[in-house]
């Protein structure tokens, strides 16, 4: 017998299982086969209470990663640890993601100790970003005045390496405080993934090189062409001027010059301020890389079970067909749920970032200025960069939401010969749940956000008249 309690809790075979803040009841399971299985996955989203929730379903991942006649392990090259283990090693490279085993075949062996190299080195880099962010901080608490409002590029110059560092700086605290939940999210990860593959699996190894390297390297472009723009004064033929000491001066001297009105250039300052403004950089293309490819994971498993519905909705289906369909989408909703609780913190820091950066740029202007064809060249190239990038992140993560709700309409159209009631109970899951994730909730301000950029550049507009 099974007792629901709206509100309060509910309860199973007499186990109270947790609160429910949801007046919405998730379907409970009763095959036997795949029970454990979205148990473990289950705890999490009832229980959002984070690290707490994790602890308790440890020893049911670990039982279900361990024994493999209870879950069905296929094509594990595919899975979402072993697509996105390469990427993660580049992240380490720059400091971020302090989490041993990533290159494993299987998220059993995922660590994380405080005590080890790699979050050591995280947290040199950490305060090495934490310094640069303190000084850009005090620089525009100096300078942030009223005539820097007045004056075109005063916001900018005031305000564009405090914004810059100080997110660097947030992303990789967020990034060190998700290593260790990283290894129990990734167990849960694969527990779903061995309870929906036997419908088949997403090839998301290839999807992620493709993503990730275009982003760098349109990334590494656009970086390479702001350290020109930023030396063009820079003499680069062989004279006794074009030393690597002179470069960094040079550059330290335009890209940094908070910095040097405060502290005395030596050579070990120049090669500090150019290898942390790289760390920096990475961070928060990193940034928007990590939100692409979660996104891109999860929608991929969606568009998975979509696909096996759609294929077989004319072939007739049993009752235990229907209900093993339900729960295979109600795993996967659950998790997304679980993956929102932890990865919000990013979302929200990537949306922040390209939003301050491209209302800035909108402030300053969209016309060429008198600063040669290769400053404008690189304005204008950054601009579409930033733009195209966050308008591919919204699209990603929105995409997880469209292949929640893509099965509706095949549902809808369903014959009677093969609806039951777990046909409808899946059809009352799918359009009552919100599947997406929420940046913190805070994307219910995202349409104040064109009209915001909107009136920055009738202002600007106005300033040039």
């Amino acid at each position: 017998m099974m007792t629901v309690k709206m509100k309060e809790g509910f309860e199973v075979d007499g186990m109270k299982i947790g609160k429910v803040t949801s007046r919405k009841v998730w379907p409970l399971m009763t095959s036997q086969e795949t029970r454990n299985c979205l148990g473990r996955i289950r705890l999490h989203a009832l229980n959002r209470s984070g690290p707490r929730a994790a602890s308790k379903s440890r020893s049911f991942l670990r039982a279900a990663l361990e024994n493999p006649a209870d879950p069905i392990d296929r094509n594990p090259n595919e899975t979402f640890h072993c697509a996105i283990g390469p990427i993660l090693i580049i992240a380490q490279v720059f400091g971020l993601f302090p989490v041993m085993g990533i290159s494993s075949p299987s998220p059993k062996n995922l660590a994380y100790s405080r005590r080890s190299a790699r979050t050591i080195y995280s947290l040199i880099v950490i305060i090495s970003i934490a310094v640069m962010a303190g000084f850009s901080i005090m620089h525009m608490l100096k300078t942030l005045k009223a005539e820097a409002f007045e004056l075109k590029g005063g916001i900018t110059s005031a305000t564009s390496g405090a914004v810059f560092y100080g997110n660097s700086l947030i992303g990789a605290v967020i990034f060190l405080w998700l290593a260790p939940h990283w290894v129990v999210l990734q167990q849960d990860w694969r527990a779903m993934e061995r309870l929906i593959n036997r419908l088949g699996h997403p090839k998301l190894r290839w999807k992620f090189k493709i993503i990730t390297g275009i982003v760098l390297l349109l990334a590494l472009i656009e970086h390479l062409v702001s350290i020109v723009t930023n030396t063009i004064g820079f003499t680069y033929e062989k004279t006794e001027n074009s030393t690597i000491e002179h470069f960094l001066h040079f550059y330290s001297a335009t890209s940094h010059p908070f910095i040097l009105s405060s502290l005395d250039y030596n050579i070990a300052l120049g090669i500090f301020l150019f290898i942390i403004s790289k760390f920096a950089t990475f961070v928060w293309n990193f940034t928007d890389i990590f939100v692409m490819l979660i996104s891109t994971g999860l929608a991929e498993w969606y568009k998975t079970l979509n696909e096996s519905l759609i294929s077989t909705i004319g072939c007739h289906k049993t009752l235990s067909e229907w209900q093993a369909l339900r729960e295979y989408y109600a795993s996967l909703s659950l998790l997304v749920k679980q993956v929102d609780t932890y990865i919000s913190p990013i979302i929200l820091l990537s949306f922040a970032n390209n939003l301050y950066f491209i209302c800035l740029q909108l402030l300053n202007g969209l016309y060429p200025t008198d600063n040669g064809l290769l400053s404008n060249l690189y304005y204008f190239g950054s601009f579409v960069f930033m733009v195209t990038r966050t308008v591919t992140v919204t699209l990603l993560v929105a995409r997880i939401n469209d292949q929640s709700k893509l099965a509706l309409p095949v549902l809808y159209n369903c014959p009677a010969s093969t609806y039951c009631m777990e046909a409808q109970r899946l059809q009352q899951q799918l359009s009552s749940d919100d599947i997406a994730l929420t940046g913190l909730r805070f994307f219910s301000v995202a349409g104040a956000i064109a009209t915001y950029e909107l009136v920055l550049l009738q202002f600007n507009v106005a300033m040039n008249k």
